[in-house]
């Protein structure tokens, strides 16, 4: 707080943007005027507790235990945490600070993705190990305005490249008037970047962010998507993180990347393992391969998400496991410092603080249940590796999966396993009222 008083008496900052992660993994919160913020609403500024009560189209859902008509729809509070605060640098004398949301005594709302994340945290630091974590997040660009768009009803967009760029310089060259841009202000606000590059589809970019503690990691990865959607947007451009935003093209995939220590020693390596995999690595890695299907919800949380999932699409359908592998679910990488399992389930609409609790809570379940990794180790393609446990194919199977999960339940808490299984249900239901275009083209005439 001394840091942005500092700020706010130099001239450098006049707006605060108070904000919270929702249940979709976007934030949300107000913007203050700094001096007000400073002066009577730094210890929390209260928000509608409908934000953990409707979907992405803020439609309010019925039947939610934890709020609704019947409890009058009342405040929650967003509470700053001061080590997050940093300059949002694509805006003008704007700073950002995430906060923790809590209920109105200042307990944490359990269902809360912070709060669900914060707490697995928890878990590891009393086991005695540090977590840190890293995510590679892939999107598209169009030459669209949000407008424009929508106007269309998101059909015929044309994206920023026409063609395959994998790795081009040259098409990275011609994208560099924006992803320069991006790259410069998210590391003024202090996310850092390590790389970035043209991907597969047209007019794909990934982009790397520098390994860090994993509860700062889940923030910059929220406040990334933001800022690129922004930034793009103030561009005249539309950046889109949707799993698979047309049947002809790729889709944007979220790699995440995670690792325990002991202070500063790494826990996953060993010299003397198998693959210079420790025994606490080896037993993560089956935690999170073992509850892997009762966790996809979490990685893997819309409609759309399961549109990803295909064969020889460098996306995995299995629960499978290797080293220098991109056919396999998950891979161990690295040695020494950068020992670590990368999960290549999520897509790049993932909810990043949920879907880094749900790999922690199930590797330190595999730690204490000394679990092995599932199946063999795979050198080949992992699509050939039929006899591996499928991965979910749609979004009710793995709200089912989830929903019943005993390790679910134990792990992260019956009130969050009931609240996200009831969103899914609403997605799931909302999906089914629609008419597709592919139902007119299939069976309009022909039928």
């Amino acid at each position: 707080m001394e840091r942005l008083g500092k700020w706010v008496q130099e001239g450098v900052v006049d707006t605060v943007i108070v904000a919270g992660i929702d249940l979709q993994g976007r934030l949300y919160g107000k913007r203050c005027t700094a001096n007000a913020f400073l002066r009577d609403m730094a210890g929390a500024i209260h928000t509608c507790d409908c934000n953990f009560g409707w979907d992405l189209e803020r439609m309010l859902i019925p039947g939610l235990d934890f709020t609704g008509w019947h409890t009058g729809y009342g405040d929650m509070a967003a509470v700053p945490d001061w080590s997050t605060l940093r300059l949002y640098s694509w805006f003008p004398k704007t700073a950002l600070v995430v906060c923790d949301t809590c209920h109105e005594d200042g307990s944490l709302v359990s269902i809360a993705p912070r709060t669900m994340l914060r707490r697995q945290v928890e878990r590891a630091c009393a086991a005695g190990f540090g977590v840190k974590a890293a995510s590679e997040i892939e999107f598209f660009l169009f030459r669209e305005t949000l407008e424009g768009s929508r106007a269309k009803d998101y059909a015929a967009l044309e994206t920023l490249a026409g063609y395959i760029s994998d790795y081009s310089v040259f098409r990275s060259s011609m994208d560099e008037w924006l992803i320069g841009k991006l790259r410069r202000n998210l590391d003024a606000a202090g996310i850092e970047i390590e790389c970035s590059k043209s991907e597969w589809g047209h007019g794909q970019q990934e982009v790397n962010l520098v390994y860090t503690d994993a509860l700062e990691m889940a923030d910059r990865h929220v406040i990334f998507k933001n800022g690129v959607r922004e930034m793009a947007a103030l561009e005249g451009v539309q950046a889109s993180f949707m799993a698979k935003w047309h049947t002809d093209h790729s889709s944007n995939g979220c790699h995440i990347h995670m690792s325990l220590w002991r202070g500063d020693e790494p826990a996953f390596y060993d010299p003397a393992g198998e693959r210079q995999a420790s025994a606490v690595m080896r037993h993560f890695l089956g935690g999170m391969m073992a509850l892997a299907r009762d966790f996809q919800l979490l990685y893997a949380p819309t409609i759309n998400s399961y549109k990803r999932y295909g064969e020889h699409t460098f996306v995995p359908t299995r629960v499978t496991w290797g080293g220098d592998n991109r056919t396999v679910a998950f891979r161990i990488c690295g040695d020494g410092p950068g020992a670590r399992i990368e999960n290549r389930i999520p897509g790049a609409d993932v909810n990043a603080p949920a879907a880094y609790a749900a790999m922690l809570a199930s590797g330190l379940y595999g730690i204490e249940h000394e679990i092995e990794p599932v199946g063999p180790f795979i050198e080949g393609s992992a699509y050939d590796a039929v006899d591996a446990p499928p991965l979910h194919r749609d979004l009710r199977d793995a709200t089912d999966a989830f929903e019943t999960s005993a390790p679910a339940r134990q792990l992260l808490g019956d009130d969050v396993v009931d609240h996200y299984s009831a969103l899914a249900r609403w997605e799931i239901g909302e999906f089914m009222k629609e008419v597709t275009d592919w139902e007119r083209r299939r069976y309009f005439e022909l039928i």
